[in-house]
C-alpha cells in the first residue's frame, strides 16, 4: 500500500532549522550559558537548578562555559562526574545539545 501524506511542511521547517542548528553547535557557536544548559536541563541532570549555580558552587572562579572550557578536564570530569548525572563534560555539552534540538522540532 502507498500512502502519501500532505501538511509536513511545518515539520519539513523545524527539521531544516534543527539541522542548521546542530551545524552551528558542531563549527562551535557561542552560546548563552543559561540558555544551552537550561534550569529545566540542570535540574533534571544535575544538582543544581542553574548552570550558574553549577559554576557558583564548584570548587573554581567560574562565570561561563568560556571559563568551564580552560579548567583541566581531568579535574572538571571529576567535578561533572559528582555533581551530575554524566561522567564527562563532553557527554553534558551533548545531551544540552540534544535537547536543544530536540526541543525546537516538538515546539
Amino acid at each position: 500500500m502507498d500512502l502519501q501524506v500532505a501538511g509536513l511542511e511545518d515539520l519539513e521547517e523545524k527539521v531544516g532549522d534543527a539541522l542548521e542548528r546542530i551545524g552551528e553547535l558542531q563549527a562551535g557557536t557561542r552560546v548563552q550559558s543559561e540558555t544551552f544548559f537550561s534550569r529545566r536541563f540542570m535540574g533534571d541532570h544535575t544538582e543544581f537548578d542553574s548552570f550558574g549555580a553549577f559554576c557558583a558552587q564548584s570548587p573554581w572562579d567560574l562565570d561561563g562555559i568560556s571559563d568551564v572550557q580552560d579548567i583541566s578536564r581531568d579535574r572538571l570530569n571529576e567535578y561533572i562526574d559528582d555533581t551530575t548525572e554524566f561522567e564527562t563534560w563532553e557527554g553534558m555539552k551533548t545531551q544540552a545539545a540534544e535537547e536543544d534540538i530536540i526541543d525546537q522540532i516538538v515546539s
